[in-house]
């Protein structure tokens, strides 16, 4: 599978949005799919990493896929093995959430520049989930004015998917909030007013039965505020399914992220 590297201006730490583009064969005027981490996360085609595994899968289904990493100070997780709040604190300390959003539009941008004319979907990840609503409802002025940078550019999405995301953290995991870019997110009613705006092709909400992190309550506070009628959005729960999408009933398995792009070939291909 063919796979392309560039780079995006960033907001912080080495300066560099890392974009990772894995070529499709579903034409040149199908959809692009701009890949969006989680807080903290770590994307790379590099084998076992689950944002590379699903462009993979996205590419090979023949949709043109995008990963992209944002800025950081350090971009060597595997030194941190299973400590994930040293890692936070070590890559990302003093990285702000609008920083994280300037990130994800610099990254838009750069995707809608190298394919003009496509329509281009993002699909993000928990926080990155956050970030791709208000890119689709067009919500991210204040985060990049905030972040103190010039505008990349405007962002027009043709659709958009979110995995594990909600309003509000579950009680028992708001010990995380103190951790960098978690502890600037400020107001949920950014992201709330920019879902009640977004007019795109299609909604898609993914939902793991066993998130930890966010209620479907709370994840299904941002999904009815799309005013799309039923159909153009829809709500997946993935039975067994963790937050990160990594396990399926407590096991590792890949079956989550096949499943999730098994789903959204029927919204992509008909964008």
């Amino acid at each position: 599978m063919e796979l392309h590297t560039e780079t995006a201006r960033g907001s912080f730490g080495d300066c560099r949005v890392e974009l990772f583009y894995f070529r499709g064969s579903a034409g040149t005027k199908s959809p692009v799919v701009l890949l969006f981490h989680g807080v903290h996360g770590w994307a790379s085609p590099v084998e076992g990493n689950k944002y590379g595994y699903l462009a993979r899968e996205l590419a090979g289904r023949g949709i043109e896929t995008c990963l992209a990493e944002s800025s950081r100070l350090r971009r060597d997780r595997e030194t941190f093995g299973d400590d994930r709040a040293a890692w936070a604190k070590e890559a990302f300390k003093g990285k702000t959430f609008a920083m994280e959003v300037y990130d994800a539009c610099s990254a838009f941008a750069a995707v809608q520049s190298k394919y003009p004319g496509r329509p281009v979907v993002p699909w993000g990840f928990s926080l990155g989930g956050l970030t791709a609503v208000l890119l689709a409802g067009g919500e991210t002025d204040h985060y990049v004015d905030a972040a103190g940078l010039p505008h990349p550019g405007d962002a027009v999405p043709a659709g958009v998917i979110v995995s594990g995301s909600g309003e509000s953290i579950r009680p028992e995991a708001a010990g995380s909030l103190s951790l960098p870019i978690l502890d600037s997110l400020g107001e949920n009613r950014y992201v709330l007013d920019a879902a009640s705006k977004i007019n795109t092709c299609f909604a898609l909400f993914f939902y793991g039965s066993l998130d930890e992190t966010f209620s479907e309550e709370s994840s299904r506070s941002i999904y009815d505020r799309i005013p799309l009628r039923e159909g153009k959005k829809r709500f997946i729960i993935i039975p067994g399914a963790d937050h990160a999408f990594r396990q399926e009933n407590g096991v590792p398995s890949r079956a989550p992220l096949e499943r999730m792009a098994a789903i959204a070939m029927d919204d992509l291909v008909n964008c």
